[in-house]
């Protein structure tokens, strides 16, 4: 009896064995909730940004006036408006100026416009425009894609959605954009004027008798 109870032992132990090779996971497979953070990862993964199309482009800069706006404009050599920068009066009540700057766009979501030139990157918050593929967006005066613009030479860079330009600067942008800039000169006060005319003017001497 005694026997058939020892026998009895090891073929239990390796039914226990594999019972417990059968249920337990390997090491390579995951926890569930290691694996529902796997799949949550992937889902809130973005999907890559949409390759800018860029193409060089040739055309001539223009320069207006209209209703007390100055705009100057790059059109193509096809008669496509590819990008513009405008100096209008701010809806403020002092006065104050800003750059209206449009280029061309591919798509309807456009949320930006980026400048790329030799003075260094900036980027123009910007939305769709009235007119069909154009994008336009607004900057101060003094900040970075003014001073990009202003500054840079030989070629500009546009990117707006999926679409590049690539084109000249010239002259007529530099000084819309100059111009534009608020006149710190006229900000002096009207003492420290009259005091600088004081300080020029010669101190007569006077002769004093012994």
């Amino acid at each position: 009896m005694r026997n058939s109870f020892i026998a009895l032992i090891p073929a239990a132990l390796i039914a226990g064995a594999a019972f417990a090779q059968q249920d337990m996971p390997s090491a390579d497979t995951p926890l569930p909730e290691q694996a529902e953070g796997e799949d949550a990862a992937e889902a809130e993964e973005a999907p890559p940004p949409p390759e800018v199309q860029t193409t060089e482009t040739t055309g001539t800069w223009t320069r207006a006036t209209e209703s007390g706006r100055e705009t100057v404009t790059y059109t193509s050599d096809e008669g496509e408006a590819l990008f513009s920068a405008t100096c209008m009066t701010a809806d403020t009540e002092f006065g104050d100026r800003i750059v209206q700057i449009k280029a061309a766009s591919s798509d309807d979501t456009v949320g930006a416009i980026d400048i790329f030139t030799s003075a260094g990157n900036a980027r123009v918050p910007a939305a769709p425009d009235m007119m069909p593929d154009t994008a336009a967006g607004l900057a101060d005066p003094v900040s970075q894609p003014t001073y990009v613009l202003a500054s840079g030479a030989g070629e500009i860079r546009i990117a707006s959605g999926t679409r590049g330009i690539i084109f000249e600067t010239d002259p007529m942008l530099k000084s819309l954009i100059r111009g534009c800039q608020p006149d710190y000169s006229a900000n002096l006060p009207a003492a420290a004027e009259e005091e600088d005319e004081t300080e020029a003017e010669p101190v007569e001497e006077t002769e004093t008798s012994s």
